[in-house]
């Protein structure tokens, strides 16, 4: 018996038509199953803390990071598994734990039972995040993106939201201190990861292991603004190696502040204000995967 919870709006609508093929397999094969739907936002977190502990064979999210994010932060340091079936817009944590982007497939993998433990991000002791935590250009973007919804929608609600942070942007000053270690720099973007891609498919951190207990920190140093779109296609490609401005650091603490305070793109939602701290609680969460 699985618990499925569902989000409606996840994939801008389209998480329905998956649901349904997940249903017909289901009942095709005789797995019994519940469904809940979210209503709200942080829904998903209290379906999920409503089915701990009921027996379930696993907690399964049929939605997008955004929705596995919420879930998370029922599920850490339970013995309930966590199943992923993507039907989000861009399904990044995936990638870590190689679920297939086959929804089908996916399912295959939660039925057949095999699951790990991992780590999960921890923001200020007191927020999970499965995936990546990033500042700078990214939520300039993200905030830009949502300013224009309102008129325009999907890609070029995007490309729109990249245009106006290309004019408007500013480079970061930050202190970063990592173990310790206080580094200063000037950056384009930051970004604290347990997984290795965000934003749709950007390798910020290709080396990331969510078993190894470490926390992953990506720079990209400030350049000239005609560079940024010369570069970030490098990430969508997974060269990162190739981009000279980058930075990378492994470590168990990191520690940011910044000379004006700065939120963070969280898996698609603008959370928090510096100065923030970030750890890694290893071992957190059983997850179904290969």
């Amino acid at each position: 018996m699985y618990c499925i919870i569902f989000n409606p709006t996840a994939g801008a609508g389209r998480s329905l038509k998956t649901l349904q093929k997940i249903e017909k397999r289901m009942n095709e094969t005789g797995v019994r199953y519940d469904v809940f739907e979210t209503k709200y936002k942080e829904h998903a977190t209290e379906l999920a803390k409503n089915a701990s502990g009921k027996g379930y064979d696993g907690i399964v999210s049929v939605g997008g990071d955004g929705t596995l994010l919420e879930i998370v932060q029922a599920l850490h340091g339970t013995e309930e598994t966590l199943g992923i079936i993507p039907a989000g817009t861009g399904n990044d944590f995936r990638e870590a734990v190689r679920v297939p982007a086959d929804p089908l497939e996916a399912l295959d993998i939660i039925l057949a039972g095999n699951k790990k433990r991992i780590d999960l991000g921890l923001i200020n002791g007191r927020k999970y995040f499965l995936n990546v935590a990033g500042t700078g250009f990214d939520v300039d973007v993200l905030k830009n993106t949502n300013r224009v919804r309102r008129f325009f929608t999907g890609g070029f609600a995007y490309y729109l939201g990249i245009v106006m942070s290309l004019l408007g942007y500013k480079n970061l000053k930050i202190r970063l201190t990592l173990d310790g270690e206080t580094i200063e720099r000037e950056i384009l973007l930051v970004a604290f990861a347990n997984g290795k891609c965000y934003g749709g498919g950007l390798q910020i951190s290709p080396d990331s292991d969510v078993q190894d207990g470490l926390l992953n920190v990506t720079i990209l140093n400030s350049i000239a603004k005609r560079r940024i779109l010369i570069e970030l296609p490098k990430l969508k490609r997974g060269e990162l190696e190739k981009i000279d401005v980058a930075e990378r650091f492994i470590c168990k603490k990191a520690v940011i502040e910044c000379e004006k305070k700065q939120t963070f793109n969280l898996d698609g939602d603008i959370y928090g204000e510096t100065p923030m701290t970030f750890s890694i609680e290893a071992s957190s969460l059983f997850v179904f995967c290969p």
